[in-house]
C-alpha cells in the first residue's frame, strides 16, 4: 500500500465486493454453465444408446409384433392386452435408452481419475522439497480459520515446453498443486499470489467438476461421435447426410461451450484470490499483469472461441470492477436455448413411455424439467446480475439475450438427431422411440410463426425475469438471497411447462403435417387457454406488490418476497395443473391421441395392391379424408393400409362426430385384424356416447405398427 487514502480506498473496496461475490450464496457462474454440459452431453448419450441398442438391433420389431393378438377374445381383453404389451415393450426400450447418460458418466469419472495421474506422468513432475514449498505454506489459511481444509500437495513440473504458471489438481480429500520449474525465478510476491489462485481453485471445488467435464467431453468425441459417424460413412442410408451435418456442429457447441467454462472459472479464482484478506492489495492484479503474451497459436485460438483462459487485458478489467463477472451475455442464452431444444425431445420420449396414453401430460413434463433445467442457468444469471445492478439486467438488454435463447430452442431443435429425417419412413427397423421433427419440410408460413412464438416469448421471458429480480430485491448475500433465487428458479419453471411442452408438441405435429385440427388441438381448449391465463396472471403478482405496497397503521410497508413468491409459485402451479390436466376434471374425453411419429409425407402402395396397379406415390394432400360412399369398394374396405391411413389423416372428427366414428368403426370391422376388429367393436357399443380412449389408442397403435413393418 502506498499510504495515500485515495489510493487505498477503491481497491479495499473491490476487494470487499470480491469477497461478497465469492462468499455469496448464490452460484457463482462456473457452476451454473457446467449445468448446459450436462443437458447437450445427455442429449448426445441418449441418442447414441437407442442408435446402437434400439435401432441396431433386430430383437425390437419382433417383440412389438409379438403383441399382436393370436386369436379372438373379448374385445376389451384384446384391446387391453396389445395395448399394455405395445407399451411395455417401448417402456424397456426407454430403460435401454438410459443407458447412454449413465455409460457416459461412468466413463467420465473414469477419464476424471485417470487423468489426474496421467498429467503427473506427462507433466514428469515430482514432489517439492525445496524452498517452493514454504512459499505455498505461507499463503495457506490457518488450520482451523476460514476456508481451511486438506493441505494441498506441490509437485513440481520438469520437461521441455514448460512456461511460467501452476495449475491445481487432485481431489477435495487429496489436492495437488503443479508448478513449472521457472517458478523458482520469480519474486515471492508473484509466486504467492500465482498459489492464491491457485488455492481459490481448489477452495471453490470447481477443479474435480471442470475435469469431469473435460472427460465427458473426450467420452461424447470418441464414444459418440466417432462410432456413430463410422458406422454411417460404411453403411450410408437416407439419413446418413442429416446426422454427418449434425454431429460436428452439436460437437462444436459442447467445445465452445466448454471453453467458456474454462474462461469463466478464471475470473472466479481471480476475485477469490483477492478477496483474501491476507494479500496484498493488488497482488492478483499485478500477477495477471505479468502473464506473458499470447503466441500465434495462442491468438488464434482466442479468435475462434477456444482459448481456455480469457486474456489479461479482460481479467484486469474483472478485477477492476468484479461485478463486471456476473453479468449474462446473449451468447450465454444461445447456448442455453441450444441445450434445452437438444434435449428435449430425447426427455419427452422417455416420460411419454412411462404415461403412454398421456402424451401432451409428457410434453408438459417434460416442459417442466426442462424449464428448471434451463432457469437453473439464465434466471440464476439474470438473478445475479439483477443483484450486483449489472447493465445486462436492464434497459433491453435482457430483452435481446432471451430472443437469442427463443432463437436457441428453435436451432437446437432441429440440430438434435431426430429432426435428421423420418425415421419411421427411412428406418427399416424403427421402433416406438422413432419420430420425425425437421420443420424443413413444413409451410414456410407454419415455420415462421413457430419461431416467432419462441423468440417473442424468450424476450417476455426475460423481461418478466429480471423484472422479478428486481421486485423481489435480489441481494448478493443475506439469509432470503439463496431461497429467493431458487423460488424464483420454481416459479419460472412451473412458468414456462406448459407453454414449451405445447410449442414441442406443435412443432412435431407440424414436421409430421398432422391435420390442422389435430395441431390446433393441442392448445384449442377452454382449459388450456384459462390455465395458461391464470399461470400468466400469477406471475405477475410479485410484479404488482412490488408496485403497490400495503399499509398498517398508516406506514407502507413492503411485502416479503419469499410469502410472495410462494404465492405466485402457487396460482401458476395451479394454472399449469390446469392447463394440463383440466379436461379430466371437466368430464371430457380426449379427442386426439398423438401418434409417436406423424404420417410420412407420402403414401406409397405396395405392388399387387387392390387399390391400384403398379407402383404409385400419392402426395397426402390428395388423399381424401375417408373414402366417399360411391367408392367405399369390398377391396378398400379390406385393405388396411388405405382404412389405417384414413383413420391417421382424418383427424379429431373421425372420432368426435357420431356418423363419422360409425363409419370408421365399420370399416376397422371388416378388416382382417383382431386388434382392429375389437376396437370396432367396442366403439359400435355407443357410437354417440364419449370416445373409448382404449379403442381409440389401439386402433392408432395397431396402425403405427402396420406402417412401420407392413405387418
Amino acid at each position: 500500500m502506498s499510504g495515500a487514502p485515495g489510493a487505498a480506498t477503491p481497491a479495499a473496496e473491490r476487494r470487499e465486493t470480491a469477497r461478497a461475490l465469492v462468499s455469496s450464496p448464490l452460484p457463482l457462474p462456473t457452476t451454473t454453465r457446467l449445468v448446459l454440459l450436462v443437458l447437450v452431453a445427455g442429449a448426445g448419450a441418449s441418442f447414441a444408446a437407442w442408435w446402437w441398442l434400439v435401432l441396431g438391433q433386430g430383437n425390437w420389431p419382433d417383440a412389438q409384433l409379438a403383441c399382436l393378438p393370436a386369436a379372438e377374445g373379448a374385445p376389451d381383453a384384446v384391446l387391453a392386452r396389445f395395448t399394455g404389451c405395445v407399451n411395455d415393450v417401448r417402456l424397456n426400450q426407454s430403460a435401454v435408452v438410459l443407458c447412454g447418460p449413465l455409460g457416459l458418466l461412468a466413463l467420465a469419472l473414469l477419464g476424471r481419475a485417470a487423468g489426474r495421474r496421467l498429467s503427473l506422468w506427462r507433466w514428469s513432475a515430482r514432489p517439492d522439497r525445496s524452498s517452493l514449498s514454504a512459499r505455498l505454506t505461507a499463503v495457506l489459511p490457518d488450520e482451523d480459520g476460514d476456508g481451511a481444509g486438506p493441505r494441498p500437495t506441490l509437485w513440481v513440473r520438469g520437461g521441455r515446453g514448460i512456461g511460467v504458471r501452476a495449475r491445481a489438481a487432485g481431489t477435495a480429500r487429496k489436492p495437488w498443486i503443479v508448478a513449472d520449474s521457472h517458478v523458482f525465478a520469480l519474486p515471492d510476491r508473484q509466486v504467492e499470489a500465482m498459489f492464491r489462485h491457485e488455492l481459490a481453485h481448489l477452495r471453490l471445488r470447481d477443479v474435480g467438476r471442470v475435469r469431469l467435464a473435460v472427460a465427458a467431453w473426450w467420452s461424447l468425441l470418441a464414444g459418440v461421435t466417432l462410432p456413430v459417424g463410422a458406422a454411417l460413412l460404411l453403411d450410408p442410408g437416407p439419413l446418413a447426410a442429416g446426422l454427418l451435418a449434425r454431429m460436428p456442429v452439436v460437437l462444436v457447441v459442447v467445445l465452445l461451450t466448454l471453453c467458456a467454462i474454462l474462461r469463466v472459472r478464471e475470473h472466479d479464482a481471480d476475485l477469490a484470490a483477492e478477496a483474501d484478506p491476507r494479500a496484498p492489495l493488488g497482488a492478483t492484479a499485478e500477477h495477471v499483469a505479468s502473464d506473458l503474451p499470447p503466441d500465434r497459436r495462442q491468438r488464434l485460438r482466442r479468435a475462434v472461441g477456444l482459448a481456455s483462459h480469457p486474456t489479461s487485458a479482460t481479467r484486469l478489467d474483472v478485477l477492476a470492477d468484479p461485478a463486471r463477472a456476473w453479468g449474462v451475455s446473449a451468447a450465454e442464452c444461445l447456448a442455453t436455448g441450444l441445450a434445452a431444444g437438444l434435449l428435449f425431445t430425447e426427455l419427452t420420449l422417455l416420460v411419454a413411455s412411462l404415461m403412454p396414453t398421456r402424451v401432451q401430460l409428457a410434453y408438459h413434463v417434460s416442459g417442466l424439467l426442462i424449464g428448471w433445467a434451463v432457469a437453473g442457468v439464465v434466471v440464476v444469471a439474470w438473478w445475479r446480475a439483477a443483484a450486483v445492478g449489472h447493465r445486462d439486467a436492464s434497459g433491453w438488454r435482457p430483452a435481446r439475450a432471451g430472443a437469442a435463447l427463443g432463437l436457441g430452442v428453435l436451432v437446437g431443435s432441429q440440430l438434435s438427431g431426430r429432426a435428421a429425417g423420418d425415421w419411421v419412413r427411412d428406418t427399416g427397423t424403427a421402433d416406438g422411440l422413432a419420430t420425425a421433427l425437421s420443420l424443413l419440410h413444413a409451410p414456410p408460413a407454419q415455420v415462421l410463426a413457430l419461431t416467432a412464438a419462441l423468440v417473442i416469448g424468450g424476450a417476455l421471458f426475460a423481461t418478466w425475469t429480471t423484472s422479478l429480480a428486481r421486485a423481489a430485491r435480489a441481494a448478493v448475500t443475506g439469509p432470503h438471497s439463496a431461497p429467493a433465487c431458487a423460488a424464483a428458479v420454481v416459479l419460472s419453471g412451473l412458468l414456462v411447462a406448459v407453454p414449451l411442452g405445447s410449442w414441442f408438441l406443435f412443432a412435431r405435429l407440424v414436421a409430421a403435417r398432422a391435420a390442422p385440427d389435430i395441431r390446433w388441438s393441442v392448445i384449442a381448449t377452454p382449459w388450456w387457454v384459462t390455465g395458461v391465463l391464470v399461470a400468466f396472471a400469477g406471475a405477475l403478482v410479485p410484479l404488482a406488490a412490488a408496485r403497490r405496497p400495503a399499509r398498517r397503521g398508516g406506514v407502507a410497508r413492503r411485502f416479503r418476497p419469499m410469502a410472495v413468491l410462494a404465492l405466485a409459485g402457487t396460482v401458476v402451479a395451479a394454472g399449469a395443473g390446469w392447463a394440463t390436466a383440466g379436461g379430466w376434471f371437466a368430464g371430457t374425453s380426449a379427442t386426439s391421441v398423438t401418434r409417436s411419429s406423424g404420417p410420412s409425407a407420402t403414401v406409397t402402395a405396395r405392388p399387387g395392391s387392390p387399390a391400384t396397379t403398379g407402383d404409385q406415390t400419392v402426395p397426402v394432400e390428395d388423399l381424401p379424408v375417408l373414402p366417399p360412399e360411391r367408392e367405399r369398394t369390398a377391396q378398400l374396405r379390406a385393405n388396411t393400409a388405405l382404412v389405417c391411413r384414413a383413420l391417421t389423416l382424418g383427424g379429431t372428427v373421425v372420432w368426435t362426430d357420431p356418423q363419422r366414428r360409425r363409419d370408421t368403426a365399420e370399416l376397422l370391422g371388416g378388416l382382417d385384424d383382431t386388434v382392429l376388429r375389437a376396437a370396432s367393436a367396442v366403439l359400435l357399443r355407443d357410437p354417440a356416447g364419449p370416445v373409448d380412449r382404449e379403442a381409440l389408442i389401439a386402433s392408432l397403435l395397431r396402425c403405427d405398427l402396420y406402417f412401420r413393418y407392413h405387418r
